[in-house]
């Protein structure tokens, strides 16, 4: 889900009147890395936290070889999704979306390529424990209004994105210089957000 172009409201005067700052909660294609890497117990060398609720164990078992060439594989294709979300954040900011795929090419889905290795099924089930209580908690709750000034100086350093996905306690990175990736605890803490805001494009936790 996404809370595109948020606007400021009368009191928020330290809102840049040009700053855009999309919210995407659970994204459609990151929760389907992080179902299939947590159900098949994959281990990447990018460091994911754990996720809240757990997805559950795929029925599916892997042999010592598939583990690990998916160990590899799943890393490089959540890269690569990060990469192609990258282009995509360019292209949105032009305002140039019309043939948006025939420029910056489709989105890496490697998980759903596995075929029966990705449970569709359990996937929507899991996927529905989360979804509707983290969208309307955050469009509640709108953080990004009660942290303005810090907001629009982590927009000055290039975020142009904060993405909230189902990972267990505080965690916060900066991705590719133009997304802030967080937890749902992180997003609607006031404390771990601002921090979040105030460690973008200087901290060390990033990636891609």
């Amino acid at each position: 889900m996404r809370f595109a172009d948020a606007q400021a409201v009368a009191w928020h005067d330290p809102w840049p009147s040009e700053m855009k700052i999309a919210t995407t909660v659970d994204d459609e294609f990151l929760l389907q890395y992080l179902f299939f890497r947590a159900s098949h117990g994959l281990r990447s060398s990018t460091p994911i936290p754990e996720l809240e609720p757990d997805p559950p164990p795929s029925v599916r078992h892997l042999s010592r070889l598939q583990r690990s060439e998916w160990d590899a594989a799943w890393d490089q294709g959540w890269r690569d999704l990060w990469a192609w979300r990258s282009r995509l954040d360019g292209c949105r900011n032009t305002g140039t979306l019309q043939g948006l795929f025939t420029r910056i090419g489709k989105p890496p889905l490697w998980p759903m390529e596995r075929g029966a290795y990705f449970d569709r099924d359990a996937f929507s089930a899991w996927k529905d424990t989360l979804i509707d209580a983290d969208r309307s908690r955050a469009a509640r709750e709108r953080p990004e209004n009660r942290f303005v000034a810090e907001l629009a100086s982590a927009w000055r350093r290039g975020l142009h994105e904060i993405v909230v996905l189902p990972y267990r306690g505080e965690f916060y990175r900066s991705v590719g210089g133009f997304a802030l990736e967080l937890s749902r605890t992180s997003y609607l803490s006031p404390t771990s957000f601002p921090a979040a805001l105030a460690e973008f494009g200087v901290s060390r936790l990033r990636y891609a």
